[in-house]
C-alpha cells in the first residue's frame, strides 16, 4: 500500500520557521511560538491582525484511498480536534461557540474585537460569554452574538449624512473608509452614487408619509421664509404646521424655491411659488393663512387668482423691526465701541491670555467675550451681559502696559457713562429676547400667546422708569410705538 502523503497547512504561506520553536509572520514580522507541528497560533494571528481567514486543512489522502482513521495519526492538533471520524468518546466537541465571532485567540489569550479586552484562555468560553453579557449589552445576552450587517451599517451612514447634513462625498474620503474598515470588518463602503440613491429613496418614503398625514387633517398653516444665500440670489422656504387628531402640533418643510435673481422681488412671484407648493402637496383648499417674515417689505396680497388664504406677518420679525426702530444713534455708537473691544480680545492672543489670568485672580467665570451679529439684535444682549460680567477684568487688562499700550487703551476704553447705558439697557434687551424665545419655541406654541406678550411688553416692560438713562427711555418709547403700529396693522 502506498504511504499517505501529508499536506502542508496553508498557514505556511504567510509564515516562515525561525529556529526550532518560533515562526515569523511575513506580513508584520511578528514572531510566535511554534511547537508540535500545530498551526493554530498562526491561523489566529492572521485572523486577528490581518483579517485573513485560513481554513483548517482536511485529512490527507493517498493514492489507495483515505488512510483508516483507526490507526492514522493526526497531522495537527486542529485536525485531531475537528476530525469527525474519531470515536465520540475520544473526539472533542466540533460545534463552534458563537463567542468566537467576537473574540479571536492569540497565543494563550483571547482578544475582544469590540473593545480590545484581553482575557486568559483555558479551553473554556465561559469568561468570554460573561464579558459579552456585561460589557456589550447591546448584543443579545446569550450564546448568539449578532454583528452588524452590510445593510445596517450603510443605513447608519446614510442617516448620519441626512441628520448632520454632511456632503455625500464624505464616503469617498480615505480617512472615512479606513475608519469603517477598522470598526466593521469586511465592510464595503458604498459609493457616493449609491448613497445618493439611498437618500432619494428615503426622501420619497418620508414624503409619502407626510402626504398621508396632510390628507388626514382639516387645516394646514403655511410659513414662508425669504432668505438670501448670496448677495444677488434669494430663496423662499415653505413649511407647514398642522394639528393631528390627538392634538399634537407637527411641522415640516415642504419645499425651497429659488427666486429669480436680479430686479425687484414681486408679491405675484412669491404667491406663485406658494401656490405651486400647495398644489404639489394637495393642500390648496386647506390653507387658512400664511405666516411670512417679509424682510423684503413686499406688500403680499392674493397675487394669484386661486390663492384664498390671508397673509400674517411673523411676530418675531415684527419684534425685530420694532427693536431696530428703537436703536438710536447714541446706542449704535455704544454697540460699535463694545464690538471693537471684543474684537481686540479675539484677535490679540496676548490680551486673551491676560484676560484669563485676571479672571482667575478675581474669581470670575472663565468665559470668552461674545461678539454681536449686526443681523441679530439678541446677540447684542449676550455681548452686553458678558461685558458686564467681565468688566473689571477687562479694565485690569487695559490698564496693564505690558499687555496694552497707552494708545490702544485710550482707543478701546469705554467710558463710565457708556457703561451705565449698557448696565441700564441690558435688562430691557433681555426681556425682549425672552419674548422672542417663548414665541419661537418648537413645541406648545400658540397664537394666543402673541397679544398677551405684546400687551405685557407695552404696558409693563417698555414703560420708562425714573432711574432710566435718556437713551434707554427713548428706546422703550420707540419700541412701544413700533409695536403698536405693527400690531394694529396685522389682523390675526
Amino acid at each position: 500500500m502506498k504511504r499517505t502523503v501529508r499536506r502542508r497547512s496553508s498557514a505556511w504561506s504567510y509564515f516562515e520557521q525561525v529556529g526550532a520553536n518560533f515562526v515569523r509572520c511575513k506580513k508584520c514580522d511578528a514572531e510566535l511560538k511554534y511547537c508540535g507541528g500545530a498551526t493554530s497560533t498562526m491561523i489566529s494571528h492572521m485572523a486577528a491582525k490581518h483579517h485573513v481567514s485560513i481554513p483548517l486543512r482536511s485529512a490527507a489522502r493517498g493514492s489507495w484511498g483515505e488512510t483508516p482513521p483507526s490507526w492514522r495519526a493526526p497531522d495537527t492538533e486542529e485536525e485531531s480536534a475537528f476530525n469527525p471520524e474519531r470515536e465520540p468518546s475520544e473526539r472533542r466537541r466540533n460545534k463552534r461557540s458563537s463567542v468566537w465571532d467576537v473574540f479571536v485567540k492569540v497565543d494563550e489569550e483571547v482578544h475582544c474585537k469590540l473593545c480590545d479586552t484581553k482575557l486568559k484562555y483555558m479551553s473554556s468560553t465561559t469568561s468570554m460569554m460573561y464579558h459579552i453579557k456585561n460589557k456589550h449589552t447591546e448584543n443579545p445576552q446569550n450564546n448568539s452574538v449578532a454583528m452588524p450587517t452590510q445593510a445596517q451599517v450603510t443605513k447608519l451612514v446614510t442617516n448620519m449624512i441626512e441628520k448632520d447634513m454632511f456632503p455625500i462625498s464624505v464616503v469617498d474620503g480615505d480617512g472615512f473608509r479606513e475608519l469603517l474598515a477598522d470598526i466593521v470588518h469586511s465592510y464595503n463602503v458604498p459609493s457616493a452614487d449609491e448613497i445618493t440613491r439611498s437618500i432619494e429613496c428615503h426622501y420619497h418614503e418620508k414624503a409619502a408619509d407626510l402626504r398621508m398625514r396632510l390628507a388626514a387633517v382639516e387645516k394646514v398653516a403655511l410659513t414662508a421664509d425669504i432668505w438670501t444665500a448670496m448677495p444677488s440670489q434669494k430663496y423662499i422656504t415653505v413649511s407647514c404646521s398642522f394639528i393631528t387628531e390627538d392634538w399634537q402640533g407637527k411641522s415640516a418643510v415642504l419645499h425651497t424655491h429659488k427666486l429669480p435673481s436680479g430686479g425687484q422681488l414681486t408679491a405675484e412671484c412669491v404667491a406663485e411659488k406658494l401656490f405651486s407648493t400647495t398644489q404639489s402637496w394637495m393642500i390648496a383648499g386647506k390653507v387658512p393663512a400664511c405666516v411670512h417674515n417679509n424682510k423684503e417689505n413686499i406688500q403680499l396680497t392674493q397675487g394669484v387668482a386661486q390663492v384664498t388664504w390671508n397673509y400674517v406677518s411673523c411676530f418675531a420679525t415684527t419684534l425685530h423691526l420694532a427693536v431696530s426702530d428703537g436703536l438710536s444713534e447714541d446706542v449704535l455708537q455704544i454697540i460699535s465701541a463694545a464690538g471693537r473691544l471684543v474684537r481686540h480680545f479675539s484677535h490679540s492672543s496676548l490680551a486673551a491670555e491676560a484676560l484669563k489670568e485676571k479672571q482667575a485672580q478675581m474669581c470670575l467665570p472663565q468665559h470668552k467675550l461674545i461678539r454681536s451679529n449686526r443681523a441679530r439684535w439678541d446677540t447684542v444682549c449676550d455681548m452686553f451681559q458678558c461685558l458686564l460680567e467681565q468688566r473689571w477684568a477687562i479694565k485690569a487688562v487695559l490698564s496693564d502696559r505690558t499687555v496694552t499700550s497707552k494708545h490702544e487703551a485710550q482707543t478701546l476704553e469705554i467710558g463710565d457713562d457708556c457703561w451705565q447705558v449698557i448696565e441700564n439697557f441690558t435688562p430691557v434687551l433681555a426681556t425682549l429676547k425672552w419674548a422672542t424665545t417663548v414665541i419661537s419655541a418648537e413645541t406648545e406654541v400658540s397664537i394666543s400667546n402673541i397679544y398677551p406678550i405684546t400687551f405685557s411688553l407695552i404696558q409693563t416692560h417698555l414703560v420708562p422708569k425714573e432711574n432710566d438713562v435718556e437713551q434707554v427711555s427713548s428706546f422703550k418709547l420707540a419700541v412701544q410705538k413700533s409695536l403698536r403700529d405693527h400690531m394694529e396693522v396685522v389682523c390675526l
